[in-house]
């Protein structure tokens, strides 16, 4: 079975380069994204993205305790990353990765996506985490998004959830 890819994109009030900036805090993603218990970079890396950098985020998901340890694997200094999850407990999958990309911009706004490629443990549950992941991207996307506009850090996603509800995604 091949893996499945989940794409979501969002338009974020910013600027691609205040984007990047924000994209760029790789290990210190839990400083500010309420979807990540704690992060930190694995020994050697440092927090900012770049080539081959990795960290390690614990994540509390239904009562799940979840530790990923993560490496970037594709680089484009100002637009996109790949990083793939190569360690993991309390997470059914057998090989994972997620792309951030910063697709567009006009005068006020820039186009966030995001795509995830994951293949689960067993195969044959792959299909029916789609909704789940598709939650996942949304969630992810709406973290980065809250943050880049108000600045405020951490906010739980079950309130973002709620705050842009009534907003439509840019596409699912």
């Amino acid at each position: 079975m091949n893996p499945k890819n989940i794409h979501h994109e969002t338009l974020i009030r910013t600027t691609p380069e205040q984007m990047w900036k924000v994209l760029s805090q790789y290990g210190n993603v839990s400083r500010f994204h309420g979807g990540v218990v704690e992060s930190h970079a694995e020994t050697g890396s440092e927090n900012t993205a770049s080539p081959g950098c990795e960290r390690v985020c614990h994540i509390v998901d239904m009562g799940l305790k979840i530790t990923l340890k993560e490496r970037i694997t594709d680089y484009e200094e100002g637009r996109s990353y790949k990083y793939e999850v190569y360690e993991w407990k309390n997470f059914p999958v057998r090989e994972m990765s997620f792309t951030f990309t910063i697709l567009d911009s006009t005068s006020d706004h820039t186009r966030l996506a995001i795509d995830i490629n994951y293949l689960a443990k067993p195969a044959l549950l792959t299909p029916l985490l789609v909704p789940k992941m598709k939650g996942l991207a949304r969630d992810v996307l709406l973290g980065y998004k809250h943050y880049v506009e108000t600045g405020e850090r951490r906010v739980p996603i079950g309130t973002l959830k709620k705050h842009y509800r009534n907003q439509q995604p840019a596409t699912a």
